[in-house]
C-alpha cells in the first residue's frame, strides 16, 4: 500500500472535495430553474388570396439581448367550444389563440412571396408566465374566451441577430470598460 494513503487527511481532503462538487455544480446547472424566454413566431402561408397554412412556432430564447423592450400587454383570445370539452383543452386553445392575437398586433412582420405563395410571419418574444386573468365561456355563439397578461417583446429577424449580437458585445466591453474607472 502506497505511503501516502496512510495518513487521514487525504481521504478526509478527498471526501470535501467530492462533496464540493455534489452540492455546489448541480446549482449552477439546475434544472429546476425552467425556461423563462420564448421566441415565438405566427406563420400564415396563403395562396391565390387563400390561407393554406398556419403555424405557431415557441421554442426556447438564448440571447435575451435580441429582445430588449419587453411590455406587459393584455390581449384576448377566443374560440368556438361545444360543452363536451374539458375546461383544460379550452383554455389551452383560447390562450394559444392569445398568443397568436398578440404576435399580430403586436410583433414584427416579415413576408415572403414565391410565385402565386405568400408567408406572412409574426415574430416577437415573451417571458413566463404568461398570467390567465379571466377565462370563461361568452354568451355568444357559444365561445369560449382568455383575457391574458404577458410581457412581450417584438424580436428582429434571424439575419439582423448576428449584427445585434456585435452591438451587444461591443456595448457590454464599454460597460465593462467604464466600471473599472468607478
Amino acid at each position: 500500500m502506497p505511503k501516502f494513503l496512510n495518513y487521514p487527511i487525504l481521504p478526509f481532503l478527498i471526501r470535501i472535495i467530492l462533496l464540493f462538487f455534489i452540492v455546489f455544480i448541480p446549482s449552477s446547472v439546475s434544472c429546476n430553474e425552467g425556461i423563462e424566454l420564448y421566441y415565438i413566431r405566427y406563420d400564415v402561408k396563403t395562396s391565390k388570396h387563400q390561407i393554406i397554412d398556419t403555424n405557431l412556432i415557441m421554442i426556447p430564447c438564448e440571447n435575451e439581448f435580441r429582445a430588449e423592450n419587453f411590455s406587459i400587454i393584455q390581449t384576448y383570445g377566443a374560440i368556438s367550444a361545444t360543452y363536451n370539452e374539458s375546461e383544460n383543452t379550452l383554455t389551452k386553445f383560447a390562450k394559444e389563440n392569445a398568443i397568436i392575437s398578440l404576435l399580430r398586433t403586436n410583433g414584427l412582420r416579415s413576408v415572403k412571396s414565391k410565385d402565386y405563395e405568400t408567408v406572412v410571419s409574426y415574430e416577437g418574444a415573451i417571458r413566463t408566465p404568461v398570467i390567465i386573468l379571466e377565462k370563461g365561456m361568452g354568451l355568444k355563439n357559444n365561445s369560449y374566451f382568455v383575457k391574458i397578461q404577458a410581457n412581450f417583446s417584438p424580436v428582429a429577424f434571424p439575419d439582423k441577430w448576428e449584427t445585434l449580437k456585435t452591438k451587444n458585445r461591443i456595448k457590454e466591453f464599454f460597460s465593462n470598460f467604464i466600471s473599472l474607472f468607478k
